[in-house]
C-alpha cells in the first residue's frame, strides 16, 4: 500500500477493510480481482464507480449512488482527543475520560445519571437487569426494529410479545401495546428507530397504570426530543448507541446507559464491572493499585462487564459537540427530499408525533404502487437496475427471523407491519449528503415510479 493511502480517513479505510474480509471469505469470486482505489471509492462514495459488492448479489456496477460504511468522518480535533489519551491517560478504561463523557451526556440529554457502556445491546442488557426480568416473563417489543432491540430480554429467559407498529410514525402503536398486557408482562421497549419518536406520554402512561417498567432504545435517535425533552427520560431508562453506523461514534462501537433511579445509579458501576468496589476497613493492609473487593450488587444477578475505554469516551466528549449540527443538516436534507417528492402519491414518509423533532437516522419510505399492480421490488429493480440509486430494504419484522422462532417467540399479530413493510425500502444516507446525491436519487426514483404507472 502506498504512503498515501495509510493515512486514509476511516471511513475510506472501512470500505477497504470490508473488501479484504469479504476477499478472504470469498477467495474465488470475481469480486476478489478489485482494484485497491475501487474499495476506497466505496468508502467514498464515489459517482459513477465500478464497486465491488460485499453483499453477496455479485459485483455492484454502475451505481451513482451507495451506501457509505460510515456516517461521517473524524475532524482533527477528534482524532486529537484520542492521541490525548493515548499519550497521557493514567490507565486506558474506568478513568477521568469516562467521568466526563458521563457528565457531558447527562447534561445533553437532561438525564440524572448517564453510564459509559460497550455497546447499546449491553446498555439495554442493563435495562433488562434492572427491570429484574425473570424467566416465564414478558417484554413488548415493537416488531419493527433492529433485533437487539429484542435480544437482552431474551437472553435473561423473557418471552418476547411482539408489537404492531403505528400506520403514520411507524414506531411502536400505543393501542397494540395495551392490548397485548397480560398479568406476565413486566416491561415494554419502546423504540426510536430511525430518529423516530414514540409517542412517549402515551407509552408512558399507558405502563405505569398497569405496573410496567418502560424501556427506550435510543440507539438512532440522539438529539430526538418531543417538546423539548429528549427521548430517553420519559421512561424508567434510556439505552444509546455510538455505533459507526450512529450520529456520533466512540471509534466503532460504545453506548450509553441513562436513568433517574437513585439505587439503580448506585448499582450500575458494580454490575458493570465485574462487580468491583472498594475494601472496607483497613486498606492499608493491601496493595491498594491491585486490590479491589467483588461483591454481589443485585440477589437475582451475576455481574458483567460493560466497560468502555478512555479513548472512547474522550472522543465521545468531542463529537457530542457537533450532533446538533449535523442533525440540522440532515433534517434540513429531509425536508428537501420531500418538497422534490411531493407530486408523488405513490410515495409517503414517517408521519411525526405532536411536538417531535425527527433527527433522520435513516430515510426510509413507503411505496404504493397498487392501483397499478406494482410493489416495492418492482420499484427496487429499477432503481438499481436502470437508475443507478442502491435502493435496499432494511429491517425484517423480528418475528419472521429463525432466531426468534426457535426460541418460541414467532407468534405475532402484527397486521400494520405485515402490509407495510412488504413495500418499504430505504435510500443512502449519510451525515453531510450532499444535493447533488439527493437529485439523482430523487430523480431516479421520480421517473422509476412513472415508468412502474405504465
Amino acid at each position: 500500500m502506498k504512503a498515501e493511502e495509510q493515512m486514509l480517513p476511516g471511513f475510506q479505510m472501512a470500505g477497504f477493510i470490508k473488501d479484504v474480509i469479504y476477499l478472504c471469505l470469498n477467495p474465488s469470486t470475481e469480486t476478489g480481482h478489485f482494484k485497491i482505489k475501487e474499495s476506497f471509492q466505496e468508502g467514498m462514495n464515489m459517482p459513477q464507480a465500478k464497486l465491488s459488492d460485499p453483499s453477496g448479489r455479485g459485483k455492484a456496477e454502475g451505481f451513482k449512488v451507495i451506501f457509505p460504511m460510515m456516517q461521517h468522518p473524524y475532524t482533527e480535533a477528534e482524532i486529537q482527543a484520542v492521541v490525548d489519551v493515548m499519550r497521557n491517560a493514567e490507565g486506558q478504561t474506568q478513568g477521568k475520560y469516562l467521568e466526563k463523557f458521563e457528565k457531558d451526556f447527562a447534561a445533553f440529554v437532561g438525564a440524572k445519571y448517564a453510564f459509559g457502556v460497550n455497546n447499546c445491546t449491553n446498555a439495554l442488557k442493563l435495562a433488562a437487569i434492572f427491570c429484574h426480568i425473570q424467566p416465564g416473563d414478558e417484554v413488548i417489543v415493537p416488531a419493527y426494529t433492529y433485533c437487539a432491540s429484542a435480544i437482552p430480554f431474551g437472553d435473561l429467559g423473557a418471552h418476547i410479545v411482539w408489537a404492531d407498529i403505528n400506520k403514520d410514525t411507524w414506531t411502536i402503536d400505543p393501542d397494540d401495546f395495551e392490548r397485548k398486557i397480560t398479568p406476565k408482562t413486566k416491561a415494554v421497549v419502546a423504540v426510536h428507530l430511525l430518529g423516530i419518536p414514540c409517542d412517549m406520554k402515551r407509552i408512558v402512561a399507558i405502563a405505569r397504570r398497569h405496573g410496567i417498567k418502560v424501556v427506550e432504545d435510543c440507539a438512532q435517535a440522539l438529539d430526538c426530543r418531543i417538546d423539548g425533552q429528549h427521548v430517553g427520560t420519559f421512561g424508567d431508562f434510556g439505552c444509546f448507541s455510538f455505533h459507526a453506523a450512529k450520529t456520533m461514534t466512540t471509534l466503532g462501537e460504545g453506548g450509553m446507559f441513562v436513568c433517574s433511579d437513585d439505587q439503580v445509579a448506585h448499582n450500575v458501576p458494580g454490575i458493570r464491572h465485574n462487580g468491583l468496589c472498594a475494601f472496607q476497613g483497613e486498606r492499608e493492609r493491601y496493595w491498594v493499585p491491585a486490590m479491589s473487593n467483588v461483591d454481589e450488587f443485585l440477589e437475582d444477578r451475576w455481574p458483567q462487564n460493560f466497560c468502555l475505554g478512555e479513548a472512547q469516551c474522550a472522543l465521545g466528549s468531542e463529537q457530542l459537540k457537533s450532533v446538533i449540527a449535523n442533525n440540522e443538516i440532515l433534517i434540513e436534507q429531509d425536508r428537501k427530499i420531500r418538497e422534490w417528492l411531493k407530486d408523488v402519491p405513490e410515495i409517503t414518509f414517517p408521519g411525526i408525533v405532536e411536538g417531535g423533532r425527527y433527527v433522520v437516522h435513516q430515510y426510509i419510505m413507503h411505496y404504493d404502487g397498487s392501483k397499478y399492480g406494482k410493489n416495492r421490488n418492482d420499484l427496487l429493480d429499477l432503481l438499481t437496475q436502470k437508475y443507478g440509486v442502491r435502493a435496499i430494504v432494511q429491517y425484517y419484522p423480528l418475528y419472521r427471523y429463525p432466531l426468534f422462532q426457535k426460541k418460541g417467540c414467532g407468534a405475532y399479530d402484527c397486521p400494520v407491519l405485515d402490509a407495510w413493510w412488504d413495500n418499504s425500502f430505504s435510500f443512502p444516507w449519510w451525515c453531510g449528503i450532499d444535493d447533488e446525491s439527493m437529485r439523482i436519487m430523487c430523480e431516479g426514483l421520480i421517473h422509476a415510479v412513472k415508468d412502474l404507472r405504465g
